[in-house]
């Protein structure tokens, strides 16, 4: 026996509707949403015999210990046996059904070899699943989205499920909230159903889990008991001081046919770069970023690809980044300078890099602000969610150095707005100061 709560109730009648096609379930943690997602998905399978089903998250190793893990408590507790009703192939991550329905499990991360996710055009879907969807990108479910074209009928249509909890991610502009904080409408083919763990229908759940939540600072209390939204972390000495999201935050201007500046943070885990187009005309200086990236297990071939994935004309190139790019651990043979191996890796002149020493933070941070706060335009594409982070949260302690003591805490993590600030620092210098000495 199943038992839903009237939220899981009611995200299940939409997403049953033939009029409705994307739906948003999610909020505080909690509340049921991995189990809501997979006790549909299970339902869908055995309804409809043939059927093929999606099921992704980010990384292989939370879907694994995870999703999948709720998924195979739902077929045990709806009594249906391995064996005798379904079997698992662990090499494909595909779970068959002796009705013919297939259940694909698949990680949902970015690679830079396959830019526009063109794995998932090899195989067509009934409907999906995506779960913690704020920690995947917005291409890999407008990709899975046109997937959805396998067997469908009168009262088997297409839908796309995506869970996950408040933060400032395309889910959230897309079916929660605009920049100005307000609840936006959203089109006919998309719902949203918003609920936290008081909703819960496992009582020992709803009860254990909201004491544990409790404990959490004011932020995370706010975003995983309450499903705050609006919540944004209390910052004592943010280093960006002068970001003002209305401000800054908004429509760029693509310029394919002009320089591309990419400046990178030479990280393990992850490899981050930002892409940026700075340009002078009639109306004055620009400096627009327009992409970000933060590769997982990254080498110096794949941030080359998705830096060709950005330029289409390697004269374009401009690359600066962190001055101590001295690694073995990205992707290259021995103790050499990475830089280099980036120029040989994209085949073009050692004049296309310009990398002067990195900048203290304290003058970093003197920069960067003067440049929020006097520059005429800069702009950060919505999309560039990491870094827009970094600058609402990423503090600086009484010396003025940046806070990266504990790099499980994001606000600490620091790596896009240490490319912003090598970005300006390279390519914004004379700028900064020719407005200063006036």
């Amino acid at each position: 026996m199943i038992d839903l709560s009237p939220k899981q109730t009611e995200a299940w009648w939409h997403l049953e509707d033939p009029n409705v096609l994307e739906v948003f379930a999610g909020g505080g943690s909690g509340g049921g949403k991995s189990w809501l997602g997979c006790v549909w998905q299970v339902y869908r399978r055995i309804q409809f015999p043939g059927t093929r089903g999606f099921i992704g998250r980010e990384n292989f190793t939370a879907l694994r210990d995870s999703t999948m893990n709720t998924y195979f408590s739902t077929l045990e507790k709806v009594g249906l046996k391995a064996g005798d009703a379904w079997s698992y192939n662990a090499q494909e991550h595909t779970l068959r059904f002796t009705n013919r329905s297939e259940q694909h499990f698949r990680h949902m991360a970015y690679q830079p070899s396959d830019p526009n996710y063109d794995r998932f055009g090899s195989t067509e879907y009934t409907d999906a699943f995506v779960d913690e969807a704020p920690e995947v990108q917005s291409r890999a479910c407008q990709v899975l989205l046109s997937r959805l074209r396998y067997r469908h009928t009168d009262k088997c249509t297409p839908a796309l499920l995506y869970t996950g909890n408040p933060s400032d991610s395309w889910v959230k502009s897309a079916f929660v909230m605009d920049a100005d904080g307000n609840m936006i409408e959203l089109p006919k083919h998309r719902r949203r159903v918003l609920f936290t763990v008081s909703d819960n229908p496992d009582k020992v759940i709803r009860e254990g889990y909201a004491k544990t939540l409790e404990h959490l600072d004011p932020y995370d209390r706010a975003r995983l008991l309450h499903g705050d939204w609006s919540a944004m972390p209390n910052v004592q000495r943010p280093f960006a001081f002068a970001f003002d999201r209305l401000q800054h935050v908004g429509a760029i201007q693509r310029r394919p046919n002009d320089h591309h500046y990419f400046s990178l943070d030479f990280n393990v885990e992850p490899f981050t770069a930002i892409a940026c187009h700075i340009w002078d005309d009639e109306h004055g200086h620009h400096f627009h970023t327009f992409a970000e990236v933060a590769l997982k297990e990254a080498s110096i071939k794949a941030m080359a690809a998705w830096i060709r994935e950005q330029c289409q004309h390697d004269h374009l190139i401009r690359i600066t980044g962190d001055r101590g790019g001295y690694s073995r651990a990205i992707g290259t043979s021995g103790s050499i300078r990475l830089f280099d191996e980036l120029r040989k890796e994209l085949r073009i002149s050692d004049r296309q890099f310009s990398v002067p020493p990195n900048p203290p933070h304290l003058k970093s941070r003197e920069d960067t602000n003067y440049v929020l706060s006097a520059h005429p335009d800069v702009k950060i594409a919505p999309v560039c969610t990491g870094l827009i982070a970094d600058l609402q949260t990423v503090e600086v302690d009484r010396d003025g150095s940046i806070v990266k003591a504990d790099r499980s805490k994001q606000a600490q993590q620091a790596d896009k707005i240490d490319c912003m600030r090598y970005a300006i620092n390279t390519y914004l210098r004379r700028w900064v100061d020719q407005h200063r000495r006036r």
